[in-house]
């Protein structure tokens, strides 16, 4: 008897994770989360600089208390990304500081890229406080902003 059954060659060298059972209230959130945006970053990195941040979402038209919400993870907390987007159904995400695969992401970990999967932007970037201290760093995260929420392909995706 014949199989039909094909094999992904890829399969076998694509990396698995452990994905966190993180409940949403066990997180830290802060904000109305209007426009779908989660900004997620560590507190061990120091303390985020909410002044800095809403000037930067300032920018782009976004206001962090409420069109944002802040996900605070302590030192070595972990969250599924997937387990959070079922409640809070995010558009856009930018990650300080935070690689992929501890937000339960297998993705390749290349900062100030956004990369649109399944109707979410993702951004990684370095944690708030270097990017503060780095006019490259401010520059690079102003374009990917730019790109993610001020482009005429996300003006008219924002008016739906």
């Amino acid at each position: 008897m014949k199989s039909n059954f094909i094999l992904n060659p890829n399969f076998f060298s694509t990396n698995l994770y452990i994905v966190s059972e993180e409940k949403k209230v066990d997180l830290k959130l802060w904000g109305s989360n209007q426009k779908h945006l989660i900004i997620v970053y560590r507190v061990d990195k120091g303390s985020l600089d909410k002044a800095f941040l809403t000037k930067i979402l300032g920018a782009v038209q976004y206001d962090l208390e409420q069109d944002t919400t802040l996900i605070e993870l302590t030192e070595n907390q972990n969250f599924s990304f997937q387990n959070i987007s079922k409640s809070l159904t995010p558009r856009h995400l930018i990650s300080l500081g935070i690689p992929p695969k501890a937000l339960g992401l297998n993705l390749n970990n290349q900062l100030y890229q956004p990369k649109n999967i399944d109707n979410c932007c993702f951004l990684f970037t370095d944690n708030l406080s270097e990017i503060a201290a780095d006019k490259n760093k401010k520059g690079a995260l102003w374009g990917c902003l730019q790109s993610m929420f001020i482009t005429p392909e996300n003006e008219t995706d924002e008016k739906r």
